[in-house]
């Protein structure tokens, strides 16, 4: 059985990649509204795959589990997801099953970066001290631990190589706090229907036990 992929906006049909299912998807955490699943690697690390490169994969694995095979010996181009992705990776996790906070996730993500990285005319005023509320409130509110000094908290997605420092860019001249929220909200629903509808997202196995799995 295949499962097509939603249409993003402005994709065309032959766009659409068929993505493998069927016998064997014990290793799938949630197919909506984010495609989740357990890694088979003996790596300890969060990875992040284009659904292209996920579906080549899934079609070897399940190649393997048909002839009794160990499905780990290839892995499929990534993103390593550490640090604060890792922190932002398990968000979307924690809050699998809710398409509203894993965007909020994202949002969350965008301020913190924003903080960390992408300095801006509101944040050297005295309304920093708003953001860092606002961090405070959707962290409480999500179960975020933000363990401080991670880098990156951003899931990346194929296109920033086109324009790496659009989200810096795009937040070093806001000074009007309503526009910075507004803007970085905007933000991280885009970045969130791209991760959605474009990437799989694979967990390590000692994970397992977060969602009570053995």
């Amino acid at each position: 059985m295949e499962v097509k992929l939603p249409l993003a906006k402005g994709y065309s049909v032959d766009r659409v990649i068929p993505f493998p299912g069927g016998a064997g998807r014990e290793h799938v955490i949630t197919d909506q509204p984010m495609r989740l699943r357990w890694g088979p690697w003996r790596t300890g690390r969060i990875i992040q795959v284009h659904v292209g490169s996920a579906a080549i994969y899934e079609d070897y694995r399940e190649d393997c589990l048909q002839k009794g095979l160990d499905p780990s010996g290839q892995m499929p181009p990534h993103f390593v997801l550490e640090g604060g992705l890792q922190d932002t990776a398990l968000g979307l996790l924690r809050h699998r099953e809710d398409a509203g906070k894993q965007e909020q996730v994202c949002y969350l993500a965008c301020l913190l970066e924003a903080l960390i990285n992408a300095p801006s005319a509101i944040l050297r005023t005295d309304l920093i001290r708003r953001v860092y509320q606002e961090v405070s409130r959707l962290s409480q509110t999500l179960g975020f631990r933000w363990r401080g000094g991670e880098g990156r908290f951003i899931p990346p997605v194929n296109q920033d190589a086109g324009d790496p420092h659009h989200f810096a860019r795009m937040v070093s001249p806001l000074s009007n706090l309503q526009e910075f929220y507004a803007a970085l909200r905007g933000y991280a629903a885009d970045r969130y229907l791209i991760l959605s509808r474009e990437y799989v997202i694979y967990y390590p196995g000692r994970l397992r036990p977060l969602l009570g799995r053995p």
